[in-house]
């Protein structure tokens, strides 16, 4: 797992104000360190940063309905 990855994984899980003070801090950074600061010209999103920015998920194996079902019924749930 790269950085920028483990990035957008930890930030997911934050409140949005947290993931604004994220932004900010990396805003910062780029001040500080005299980084150009990105925009969207700079950079093109791969399928996979839009899957993750959308929070797309995909499975390691195929499982059925039934197979659903069942894993959601052994958990206390229905459908």
């Amino acid at each position: 797992m790269n950085h920028i990855h483990a990035i957008t994984i930890h930030s997911q899980h934050l409140p949005e104000h947290l993931q604004k003070e994220v932004l900010d801090f990396i805003c910062f950074l780029e001040t500080r360190y005299s980084f150009p600061t990105a925009t969207a010209q700079d950079h093109e999103l791969t399928d996979t940063e839009i899957e993750q920015a959308c929070g797309i998920l995909t499975a390691a194996h195929g499982v059925s309905l039934e197979q659903m079902d069942e894993a959601i019924k052994s958990r206390g749930g229905s459908l």
